[in-house]
């Protein structure tokens, strides 16, 4: 073969190369475009199948994040088997304790599973009326033993049945007479004339205890100002709508000075729980979006915050100079207050399994692995409650420990197979990316698995929005949180919240500004066992018109 057919040979083989070369690339190519259009309809499709349970649970199901213990338990264990080497973390341990060294790589240590709650017994029959309540009492005698036949008769007992009635809640007109006397004789001596009592509001119509009426009313029950207003005109005492506001804000400007007293001790606790909800705040053209922000502080108080807008200020602004743990979400609106202040985070396991709740519906096998994981850690908090806080500690950490390992290489070898935008995925890269605050509860006994106590506190803002639909300013939003945060911290400390604000407004106006904190809820009872306290609602004539006991 000459040389001219066999460089014509080559350059056709070549070509026949490149081609290949170009159609494989062009198969590749459409190859991955294949793969990425299934991984993204895969990714839809667990997106609608996590909607469509939502809104299926929404409508005919019970809205709870509940999942059946079996299931959780199977699918749990063939994890557990799956990592090699470990023991199940069902296992139940009786009596015998633990060894207290663990060799590395060993099994998991056993232990309980979490205390069963003890059945509630219902008591039968009816239940027994207040004793505190007013008795009016109802003779019915037959017709035998009225009139002339009643002498033949002799009374041998009786039987006595207690109806639970409703009557109108009562008002009354406090009438206040100041009677003037002059000495005889010596006019240039004057009148003599006992001053008027302080109001807690001056120049206002109502007295204290229908101050608190209408906030616990309003802040309480959730009943909006034009729902009071019609009720107070059914029961025959007009008072319009605009009235009330201005009750509402003269006397929470008072309240200010408690909460705001409130909020300075609050920097002391240990843990503040965080968390924010929305708000829509009257406008002219359309309603805007403001934000109710809520913090406890251990177990002392129960404060909340209104911001115009949702940004990282406001974390940093409530919690400036704060020094301790700031449980929270993971939302990137804290990362400004954990950057610029000295706060440690502490991470909430309901939102990281939240996620895997969601994922349920599309990814079942990994989900309830996932939720097996969580619920343990949960039965090891529940076990060690009830132990002194160094000393839950060190069971935390010792129980908790070897189920965190375990989890943790499980997340890390799912991570690789999941999709990234799958709802399972977004599951675990959560709680990859929050896993040293998720695991900061080791370092501390006192400290939360979650901020769900946080979140109930919300729901009064929640249940209260279903009513009101908006604040109608930002100043009224303020309002809202004076009252709410001394409401909700009145029931931390088991407080009936009319007879507390009642009493608050009756001593604040004369009492000492530097003293304030005593008349907070965390402090009231301590207030209330003092002399000077009580002798200051003894002595204010508002005291002498309730039927009940001051504070009572």
């Amino acid at each position: 073969m000459t040389n001219p057919e066999l460089e014509a040979k080559v350059v056709a083989l070549e070509s026949r190369l490149a081609g290949a070369s170009r159609e494989r690339d062009k198969l590749s190519h459409e190859r991955d475009k294949f793969r990425h259009e299934r991984d993204e309809y895969r990714k839809l499709y667990e997106l609608a199948s996590m909607e469509l349970e939502r809104f299926r649970r929404h409508l005919f199901g019970r809205k709870a994040e509940q999942v059946d213990p079996a299931q959780t338990q199977l699918a749990f264990n063939a994890v557990v088997e799956a990592l090699g080497g470990l023991e199940r973390l069902s296992a139940q341990s009786t009596d015998a304790e633990p060894p207290s060294e663990q060799p590395s790589g060993e099994k998991l240590p056993e232990r309980k599973n979490s205390r069963q709650k003890e059945r509630k017994v219902t008591p039968h029959g009816r239940q027994p009326l207040p004793e505190h309540l007013p008795v009016h009492e109802i003779e019915l005698l037959p017709p035998e033993a009225k009139g002339e036949g009643a002498v033949s008769l002799v009374r041998i007992g009786e039987e006595v049945s207690e109806t639970l009635e409703w009557r109108p809640a009562g008002y009354v007109r406090v009438r206040v007479v100041r009677p003037k006397f002059a000495t005889k004789g010596k006019p240039e001596e004057g009148v003599r004339i006992e001053p008027a009592p302080e109001a807690p509001i001056p120049r206002c119509m109502a007295g204290p205890g229908l101050i608190a009426h209408v906030l616990v009313s309003k802040y309480a029950d959730s009943l909006p100002l034009h729902r009071q207003e019609r009720i107070y005109e059914r029961e025959g005492v007009p008072l319009a709508r605009s009235t009330l506001c201005n009750w509402v804000g003269a006397s929470t400007g008072l309240l200010r000075y408690v909460v705001d007293a409130m909020f300075i001790d609050a920097k002391k606790a240990h843990c503040i729980a965080m968390d924010a909800t929305g708000v829509l705040v009257q406008a002219k053209e359309k309603c805007r979006r403001g934000y109710f922000w809520v913090l406890v502080a251990d177990r002392d108080h129960v404060l909340f915050r209104f911001t115009p807008r949702h940004t990282q200020d406001g974390p940093r602004e409530f919690l400036r100079g704060y020094k301790g743990y700031v449980l929270a979400d993971a939302h990137n609106v804290y990362e400004l207050l954990y950057r610029t202040e000295d706060v440690t985070e502490v991470g909430c396991w309901a939102h990281c399994r939240r996620g895997f709740f969601k994922s349920l519906s599309s990814d079942k096998e990994r989900a309830l692995a996932a939720l097996g994981f969580i619920g343990k850690l949960y039965a090891i908090d529940a076990e060690t409650k009830e132990l002194p806080p160094a000393r839950r500690t060190e069971e935390r950490r010792r129980l908790a420990t070897p189920v965190l390992e375990a989890f943790r290489i499980w997340l890390d070898v799912e991570a690789l197979v999941a999709l990234p935008k799958s709802p399972i995925g977004q599951a675990i890269g959560y709680a990859r990316n929050q896993w040293a605050p998720l695991t900061r509860f080791l370092d501390d006994g006192r400290l939360r698995l979650d901020n769900n106590g946080s979140e109930l506190e919300l729901r009064r803002q929640a249940v209260g929005r279903k009513n009101w639909l908006f604040v109608g300013s930002d100043e009224g939003a303020e309002w809202n949180t004076i009252a709410v945060s001394l409401i909700a911290s009145c029931q931390l400390h088991g407080i009936e919240p009319w007879a507390y604000l009642r009493d608050v407004l009756i001593l604040l106006p004369d009492w000492p500004r530097d003293r304030v904190l005593e008349l907070s809820p965390k402090y009231w009872k301590q207030t209330l066992e003092q002399t000077d306290a009580r002798e200051r609602l003894d002595r204010s004539i508002w005291s002498r018109i309730s039927s009940t006991p001051p504070s009572s």
